[in-house]
C-alpha cells in the first residue's frame, strides 16, 4: 500500500474577483444625531466644577498666607510696639479701675446710710434659733426673713 503524494496545483489568481478594502467604498455609518442639550449640560458641568475648584484654590491660599503672617516671629521693632501698646493700655485700664473701685465706695459710704436693723423683742408664738426668727403656725414654724433675733 503506496500511497502517492500529490502537491495541489493552483491555476494563477483572477485577480479581477478580489477587492480591496477601501476608505471610499466603506459604507458610511449611520447614527442619529446626538442631542446639542447633552453637551451643553456636560460642559456647564465641567465649568462649575474648573469654578469651585479655583475658589478652593484660592481659599487655600488665602489661609496658608494669613498663617504663614501669624505665625512669623515679631521683628525688635514690632516687638517693642506691641510692649508699649500693652503698656499704656494696662495703665488706662488701672486708671478706669481705680476710678471706678472709688465710685463705688463713695456711692456705698457716703451716698446713703444703710439701715441698721434692730432686733426686736420676741412675741408671743415665736422663738429665735442661730440668730433667725420663727412664728409658730399650725404644723410647724416658718421662718420671717429680715427679721434678726438675738
Amino acid at each position: 500500500m503506496e500511497r502517492d503524494r500529490h502537491e495541489p496545483t493552483f491555476s494563477a489568481p483572477d485577480l479581477q474577483e478580489v477587492r480591496f478594502r477601501s476608505q471610499r467604498q466603506r459604507a458610511p455609518r449611520h447614527s442619529e444625531q446626538q442631542s446639542p442639550w447633552l453637551y451643553i449640560v456636560v460642559g456647564a458641568a465641567l465649568l462649575i466644577a474648573i469654578a469651585m475648584g479655583l475658589i478652593e484654590w484660592n481659599a487655600r491660599r488665602q489661609a496658608a498666607a494669613m498663617t504663614r503672617e501669624l505665625m512669623r516671629p515679631m521683628t525688635p521693632q514690632e516687638e517693642a510696639q506691641f510692649k508699649a501698646a500693652l503698656d499704656r493700655d494696662m495703665r488706662k485700664l488701672e486708671a478706669e479701675t481705680a476710678a471706678e473701685v472709688a465710685a463705688v465706695r463713695r456711692a456705698v459710704q457716703l451716698d446713703r446710710l444703710l439701715p441698721v436693723a434692730e432686733p426686736r423683742p420676741l412675741q408671743p408664738g415665736e422663738r429665735c434659733m442661730q440668730g433667725h426668727r420663727f412664728k409658730r403656725i399650725e404644723g410647724g414654724w416658718r421662718d420671717v426673713p429680715n427679721d434678726p433675733c438675738l
